[in-house]
Formats: structure tokens, C-alpha cells, sequence
């Protein structure tokens, strides 16, 4: 996995102890399952743009005996995902009419990209223009994909987990911040050896996919933390469809 580590004016994660993988023996562990990885999926809010008979907007990634594959578009943020129809209601593309925004758990739509598809790693995704941009910032290179943050010790190199032994992993960079920086607030002396790895959906999906025994208990420890913007946005939705 392609690290990257940059030391934040604030860091540190809420409740959070200093460990690693180093800490788990791999010999012992067990590949994910694919019901392991539909769990974690489950936690992450996506936007399909869908016509009036429910079908999704797709993207042509390749071609299987002159056959083009076609995979639905997935949005990881609602705005790019609004942004996307407006333009195209502006430019009086056909893709606009009757089209609207439909929300789901990650998991339902890879796994209808498994049974219909070779391979769920040809669903393409849309990140938010901003986070790309944090990211490369980060990365101090362009950046491809979508941009996932875990805090780090960097001194040891180490991830930091949670109380309960778990990866936090976050779509929002102000997010980390935000509850990492409570931690700095109650001790302040962690402040210089806390920092963030920037990696992508991207690749850790393919990771968990792969079976390899070196990083499973890595990515057993994964917890995918949605952005608080896509959360507020589906509060949203709720209130005003019970009013």
C-alpha cells in the first residue's frame, strides 16, 4: 500500500490507543469473507444517478467479446452527484430527463457488481473535486481514486486504532481533524508524533479482495467512516420526507 504521511497542525484520534498490525499475527488470521466485506460496505452511503425506470447512469470500461461492459457511476458525495445533473440539465443532455438522485449502502451495489460482473473493482467512482485535491496535496503528486485517511504514529509507523480495535478510515479530511484534535486537547505531548496516510477506496477494496494473508489482519481492523456531509445530507432526506 502506497504511503504517504503528513504531519497535521492538529491530530490524534478520540479514544484512541497507539497499535499496528504488528500486533496481530498473521499466521492466525482468516482471509475476508465476502459477507466480512459487505459488512464494512454497509457503512458507506453512495449516489447512483437513475432514469425513471430505476436504471443507473454507467460508464463503458471495456469490452468482452465486442460486447461493451458497461458499470454504474458511483458517486461518493452528493454534491458532485447534483452538480453532475445540473450540468447535464443545463447542456440539455438527454441523460437529465427524468433522471434523479437514488442512495444506497455500498454493499448492495458492489454486490450486484459481483454477480453481474467479472470483477466489483470495475464500479467507477466519483470522488468530491476537493478531496482529490486535498489528497494530492498530501501526496505532493497527482492523485487518482478515492481518498481515504487513517491517523498514524509517526514515529512508529504505526496505525492508531480504536479502543475496541478498529481502523477508522475517513472520506473527510476535516473529519479526522475535527476528533483527532480532541485527543490533542487532552494530551498535548502526542501533538508532534501524530499524523495522517492518505490511500484510496480504491485500492483497499482490491486489497480485500485479493486473500492475501500479509494484509488481511490489516484489513480486518478496517472501519470505513463516512464523510459528516454525506451523513447530514441523508438526515436531511429523512426530515423532510417525514414532514
Amino acid at each position: 500500500m502506497h504511503r504517504i504521511f503528513r504531519r497535521l497542525a492538529s491530530t490524534g484520534l478520540m479514544g484512541m490507543a497507539i497499535a499496528g498490525c504488528a500486533l496481530i499475527a498473521p499466521d492466525l488470521a482468516m482471509a475476508l469473507s465476502e459477507q466480512q466485506i459487505l459488512e464494512k460496505l454497509g457503512a458507506i452511503p453512495v449516489f447512483l444517478i437513475v432514469n425513471d425506470e430505476g436504471q443507473s447512469l454507467t460508464a463503458g470500461v471495456g469490452e468482452v467479446e465486442d460486447e461493451q461492459i458497461q458499470v454504474p457511476i458511483v458517486f461518493l458525495n452528493s454534491t458532485e452527484a447534483e452538480n453532475f445533473l445540473e450540468t447535464a440539465a443545463n447542456e440539455g443532455s438527454p441523460i437529465a430527463e427524468g433522471a434523479q438522485l437514488a442512495v444506497l449502502p455500498l454493499n448492495e451495489v458492489y454486490s450486484e457488481a459481483s454477480t453481474q460482473l467479472e470483477s466489483p473493482d470495475s464500479l467507477v467512482y466519483v470522488p468530491s473535486a476537493a478531496s482529490v485535491q486535498q489528497a494530492a496535496q498530501i501526496a505532493q503528486q497527482e492523485f487518482q481514486g478515492v481518498p481515504l485517511y487513517a491517523a498514524i504514529d509517526l514515529e512508529r509507523e504505526q496505525y492508531l486504532l480504536t479502543s475496541n480495535n478498529q481502523l477508522p478510515m475517513f472520506f473527510s479530511l476535516a473529519d479526522l481533524q475535527a476528533q483527532v484534535s480532541e485527543l490533542i486537547e487532552s494530551d498535548p505531548a502526542i501533538e508532534e508524533s501524530i499524523g495522517v496516510e492518505v490511500t484510496t477506496l480504491e485500492g483497499i477494496l482490491g486489497n480485500m479482495a485479493a486473500n492475501d494473508p500479509a494484509i488481511d489482519p490489516f484489513l480486518e481492523l478496517v472501519q470505513f467512516v463516512p464523510s459528516s456531509q454525506t451523513l447530514e445530507y441523508l438526515e436531511s432526506l429523512t426530515i423532510n420526507g417525514s414532514e
